[in-house]
């Protein structure tokens, strides 16, 4: 039912194909033909610029897509959870029925967004790189059913459409030797971390996938406490 709910929202089904589209096929397809040198892991390693802009903003989209899909899912599903309640649903339920819908939806971003990027780019390591997107995609899903219960549907949109970009984009990216300490904080540190050694580098860091994993079961917890919350009856 849940799906359907969602086959019903044509703004979201729109998102879902448009934006990928536009974000990873479109900027592939514009950037000039050059090469630069990106510290990855260490290492300096020359790719081109499609490259870098292909592996770069494939998890943002899916950070980005997923997020508002965990807003959707909160914001719509609200009153039902309400009634579901008085009816006799154990909150515990309707967490595991949300929780189990938010990753179909982050696993639908996610295989959209990988399904443009690998046209026409091949990462070294794909299903690393598509574990690193998978990642990416639930901690963000998350994050929008969070921030779902705090701001409006306008005002939630509006923070799941920057924040990915000023985490992964500005904060993130390989060219920025300037981020502060606090920005490993953020939810795209391990995960972009982990796509650039997926998509350009031979050897994989363990470490970045524990991480990213961790950081998912921190936000999923204060997910769940919230969504906990919001459900039950007063």
């Amino acid at each position: 039912m849940g799906l359907r709910e969602f086959r019903r929202t044509p703004a979201l089904i729109g998102l879902l194909i448009a934006l990928p589209l536009y974000f990873i096929g479109g900027f592939m397809y514009i950037v000039p033909e050059a090469t630069l040198t990106i510290p990855i892991s260490g290492e300096s390693v020359t790719v081109t610029l499609s490259e870098f802009v292909a592996a770069l903003v494939t998890p943002v989209t899916a950070g980005l897509l997923s997020g508002i899909v965990g807003l959707f899912l909160m914001q719509s599903s609200k009153a039902a959870d309400d009634r579901l309640r008085l009816a006799g649903y154990r909150s515990r339920d309707l967490v595991v029925s949300r929780v189990s819908l938010l990753a179909a939806g982050g696993l639908i971003v996610s295989a959209v967004s990988l399904a443009i990027v690998l046209v026409g780019f091949s990462p070294v390591s794909i299903p690393a790189f598509v574990a690193a997107t998978v990642l990416t995609a639930l901690i963000y899903g998350v994050l929008g059913v969070i921030i779902g219960v705090s701001l409006s549907r306008l005002a939630g949109v509006y923070v799941m459409l920057f924040f990915p970009y000023v985490d992964m984009l500005l904060f993130q990216n390989p060219m920025a030797t300037d981020s502060t300490a606090w920005t490993k904080a953020l939810p795209g540190y391990f995960t972009t971390k982990a796509t650039m050694d997926a998509a350009f580098t031979q050897g994989l860091d363990l470490w970045n996938f524990i991480g990213a994993v961790g950081y998912f079961t921190i936000v999923l917890l204060v997910g769940v406490v919230v969504f906990h919350r919001v459900t039950a009856i007063e």
